[in-house]
């Protein structure tokens, strides 16, 4: 008998813990569990926000997207944004935040 995570895997989705299906992104799934976990890991200890760390990690691998990323590239980013977040984490925000999009104005 084939367990409900191991069905998971296979078709991969995984479940939260609310029991909703979520597809795997392509680069989660190349970065491997490892990598992917230790990033989000950092992102929660550190609260830091994740699509800001995302388009630092874009410019810090030199590449249009994460997804053409190697491996290596990404976990130089995940070890260099450790060490950073636990040196000077307010540098680091500083860094984050320069990649904060503009809020547009309403005008009513």
């Amino acid at each position: 008998m084939e367990s409900d995570s191991a069905r998971s895997r296979k078709s991969g989705r995984f479940q939260t813990s609310a029991g909703s299906s979520l597809h795997r992104t392509r680069t989660a799934t190349a970065l491997g569990p490892k990598v992917r976990d230790r990033l989000c890991q950092i992102i929660r200890q550190h609260k830091l926000d994740a699509e800001l760390v995302k388009a630092y990690a874009v410019d810090f691998c030199g590449t249009k997207t994460l997804r053409d990323a190697s491996r290596e590239q990404v976990e130089n980013f995940v070890q260099q944004l450790a060490d950073w977040a636990e040196k000077d984490r307010n540098a680091l925000l500083c860094q984050l935040n320069s990649y904060a999009r503009p809020k547009q104005e309403v005008v009513a």
